[in-house]
């Protein structure tokens, strides 16, 4: 059966940055599916994916401004060592992660570290760079009923 609208597909891909080192998060196999045409999926991959059958495998280069953007300068600033809850796990080059006091994650690369403060890029890691992503269809099914009602329960903002 080939990718074409109203068929669910089930993809698995990796991601790796073209060029350049992949980050550890992206560095792992993801799996998604959905209903094709119907769903918001990455116009690019849209794109590839279409008239592919199962088991075919197809590689994509996903620009910048379609992946995690473009680089941004204003997104890197000098914070203060005394506002981080674990400033001895600072390490130039590495992600750090905290999460606030309301849950949400505090997240940035380490540019430099200074006595009292660290430069923090807040950008994603791969922004600004073309990725790879690496797919193989592994299963293009019709859409049942239920597949149809999950969709409009989810669009209709029920989760």
């Amino acid at each position: 059966m080939r990718v074409e609208l109203d068929k669910v597909v089930t993809v698995q891909y990796t991601l790796s940055v073209k060029d350049g080192e992949t980050p550890p998060e992206l560095n792992r196999t993801f799996t998604t599916s959905f209903l094709y045409g119907r769903e918001r999926v990455l116009p690019i991959l849209e794109q590839a994916l279409y008239g592919k059958e199962e088991n075919e495998s197809f590689e994509v280069e996903i620009p910048p401004k379609q992946a995690y953007g473009e680089y941004d300068p204003s997104l890197v600033s000098e914070i203060s060592k005394d506002d981080l809850s674990y400033p001895e796990r600072l390490k130039e080059g590495e992600v750090y992660l905290e999460y606030r006091a309301d849950g949400r994650p505090l997240r940035f690369i380490v540019k430099e570290l200074k006595d009292d403060s660290v430069v923090a890029d807040f950008n994603h890691p791969a922004a600004g760079k073309t990725l790879l992503l690496s797919a193989k269809v592994d299963e293009v099914r019709e859409a049942s009923a239920a597949d149809i009602l999950a969709l409009m329960h989810r669009n209709s903002g029920g989760g």
